[in-house]
């Protein structure tokens, strides 16, 4: 018998190519939404931009995540046949409207895009991967398709969060005065929180904050650090988080002189920049022990990684309820993914 050679027909080619140019566009599109992200993560914090840094985990997740998106369309792109017509099409609109979102955050002040925004973005970033993963092509007119896809982003997703749960939970703080101490700290900063108010309340902290409060008085008075820097600004109708920190540690003892308020700050990342802007660079502070809780922690410090703060995690004693502490966990897990993307 004589091997016979069939030529793919011209309609089976000419779709190929025209997968192929969709896919070079979403290489493209790619490309302009990491570069615009890069740009926007590094000048709202205030630094001079930098592409694919990889000494912090920001800039590893984040070029990772893009190099390995590159890599799922240059995969695509050499065997289209393995996509079908309508998958290619799904995964360009994709990426437009990554890009889109990408354009709309750049817009954002600190700690002003909202976190549905965010939610959306990381969930759309998975579904962009997960119609690039599959290795066989499927069809989407069909009901199994689609619910493919919802699989893949849902894991993908998924994986994201629990990657970063558990990076949160096993983070690396103390609690030992001693290591503290050698760490030779400027000063101890109590990151904001809730206060109470009205009622038969007043205006006083919230437990949350009361026990930052705690474990900053006994850094003072353990001589662990020589001042403490109370940080968060006001909800309406309340008085700064940052004054009633300051007042609460009068109030138990402290001279005033060995507090510094920060009044203004609506975030986090606010409160990290202050500590850079305000007392490493204008007054030469060094090193600093953040006083948060512990789901916190992980990304606080992250950020002062990022924007070059020397500085080191000391969990409160707050003792919260089984599923409290789960949803704090999560709200943190989603939010350090968030920031390691977006910078935000």
């Amino acid at each position: 018998m004589v091997d016979t050679y069939s030529a793919p027909s011209t309609d089976s080619s000419s779709r190929n190519f025209a997968k192929r140019i969709l896919l070079g566009s979403a290489a493209l599109i790619e490309l302009s939404t990491h570069y615009v992200l890069t740009n926007a993560r590094y000048a709202e914090q205030g630094l001079a931009i930098q592409f694919f840094r990889f000494s912090t985990r920001s800039d590893i997740f984040s070029n990772v995540l893009f190099l390995s998106i590159i890599f799922l369309i240059v995969r695509a792109f050499y065997n289209p046949f393995r996509m079908s017509f309508l998958r290619t099409n799904i995964v360009i609109l994709t990426g437009f409207i990554i890009f889109w979102i990408t354009l709309g955050a750049k817009n954002f002040e600190i700690g002003e895009f909202p976190r549905v925004a965010s939610i959306a973005y990381l969930l759309l970033r998975s579904a962009f991967i997960a119609l690039l993963l599959p290795r066989k092509e499927y069809k989407f007119s069909r009901i199994s398709g689609a619910l493919r896809v919802l699989k893949n982003t849902s894991l993908v997703f998924l994986s994201a969060i629990i990657f970063t749960f558990i990076f949160s939970f096993t983070y690396d703080v103390t609690s030992d005065f001693n290591e503290l101490r050698t760490f030779d700290a400027d000063a101890g900063v109590i990151l904001g929180a809730a206060v109470w108010h009205g009622g038969e309340r007043g205006d006083r902290p919230s437990p949350t904050l009361l026990e930052r409060i705690k474990l900053g008085e006994q850094l003072l008075k353990e001589n662990v650090v020589p001042k403490i820097v109370t940080t968060g600004a006001n909800s309406p109708g309340e008085k700064a988080e940052g004054e009633i920190a300051k007042r609460e540690l009068i109030n138990r003892g402290i001279d005033e002189s060995k507090i510094v308020a920060e009044i203004n700050s609506r975030s986090t990342l606010e409160q990290i920049l202050y500590l850079r802007n305000e007392l490493a660079l204008k007054q030469g502070w060094k090193k600093f022990i953040i006083i948060s809780d512990q789901y916190h922690l992980a990304r606080a410090i992250e950020m002062c990684k990022f924007n070059g703060i020397d500085a080191i995690g000391s969990p409160s004693g707050i003792k919260q309820p089984f599923f409290d502490l789960a949803y704090y966990r999560l709200r943190e897990s989603i939010a350090l993914l968030a920031y390691w993307i977006l910078g935000k």
